[in-house]
């Protein structure tokens, strides 16, 4: 599991656009197996993913996804440089069981943070696109 935080915790997310080209950064990593994807959650300052490494390794793939996704942004805003604080938190989940609740928490994160009333409300989350996910693959 990673989390990664905008840059002072500027709450960048909140507009759609840039919410839009991490969702899309995300499933693109995806699809170039940077990583097998298992969740996610785009809140409005910082992101959480649950992925297994693939063509790149954990820290491969985060440098990939957040100066993909920064390239993006700053060309829709007319900025430049990172938007993403340096680093992230990575935790090993190493049981069917953890990355399973894992995955609940950080899909409830936007019902906890008040921003929607359902999960399949909140258009930034692994919730609305399981399809686009490999956790069937890996569980159930």
């Amino acid at each position: 599991m990673i989390t990664t935080v905008i840059r002072v915790r500027v709450p960048l997310f909140n507009d759609p656009l840039a919410a839009d080209v991490v969702l899309r950064s995300i499933l693109f990593g995806r699809q170039q197996n940077w990583y097998k994807l298992l969740g996610f959650v785009v809140m409005p300052d910082h992101l959480h993913l649950i992925i297994i490494p693939g063509d790149k390794n954990v820290s491969e793939g985060m440098k990939s996804l957040k100066g993909f996704s920064a390239r993006k942004i700053n060309s829709l805003f007319y900025g430049k440089g990172s938007i993403w604080q340096r680093g992230f938190y990575d935790y090993i989940l190493d049981t069917e069981e953890k990355v399973i609740s894992r995955i609940r928490y950080i899909e409830e994160n936007p019902i906890r943070k008040g921003l929607v009333d359902k999960l399949e409300d909140y258009k930034y989350s692994s919730a609305r696109f399981r399809g686009e996910t490999d956790l069937e693959n890996y569980f159930y």
